[in-house]
């Protein structure tokens, strides 16, 4: 065996184990959300986390989980955000990290080679991603889950919400586009193989 089979063999492995836990923590989000969906009388919860709402959508949803007959819908949610969305960014952003020091070392970025200060920003940014999706489930919680909030939550939360989302959203989406590139690239043999960790 040479000498990369082990450092291959622990890549592997965490990938295997980060990819299945992001994968079921997303089928335990989408599984919640639709039962948060029949329970709750049709509202679609899943804009919420993409930040396709606005102040008056939460106000309405806010008001929706205070009825004695949408109890159940309220139990659902917060199981959602206290459940597998408190794994979910944490698994996505480290598949993120492990998938960028695997690939991107010995690339290009904007035709410069990747030198150690670009890595770590590069690492940086599903870092980045995950902080702003656990922003966005502690309040979704404070805002959502608690009868009677504070009155900060209560006044900012419909607005900053939709903002925190769609920041949130950003940064997955550009964690995602840096590791196709990367993972592409190498494939097509246009990093250097010795250049990997």
């Amino acid at each position: 065996m040479d000498a990369r089979g082990g450092s291959d063999g622990s890549f592997a492995g965490k990938l295997l184990l980060l990819a299945g836990l992001a994968l079921a923590c997303l089928a335990g989000c989408i599984w919640l959300g639709w039962r948060f969906y029949q329970a709750s009388g049709g509202y679609p919860i899943w804009l919420v986390p993409f930040g396709n709402v606005s102040p008056v959508d939460l106000h309405v949803l806010k008001d929706l989980l205070l009825q004695p007959d949408r109890t159940q819908a309220a139990v659902f949610l917060f199981w959602m955000y206290a459940g597998p969305d408190l794994i979910l960014p944490v698994a996505l952003a480290g598949l993120g990290m492990l998938l960028l020091k695997r690939f991107a070392p010995g690339g290009t970025l904007f035709r410069r080679p990747i030198t150690p200060a670009n890595m770590r920003a590069l690492v940086a940014v599903p870092l980045v991603y995950a902080l702003a999706d656990y922003v966005e489930n502690g309040l979704s919680l404070a805002y959502f889950c608690i009868a009677q909030p504070p009155a900060w939550v209560m006044e900012n939360a419909p607005v900053a919400l939709p903002w925190i989302a769609s920041f949130k959203m950003a940064f997955f989406s550009v964690t995602a586009i840096l590791v196709m590139r990367f993972v592409i690239l190498n494939r097509l043999g246009v990093t250097r193989p010795e250049a990997r960790r």
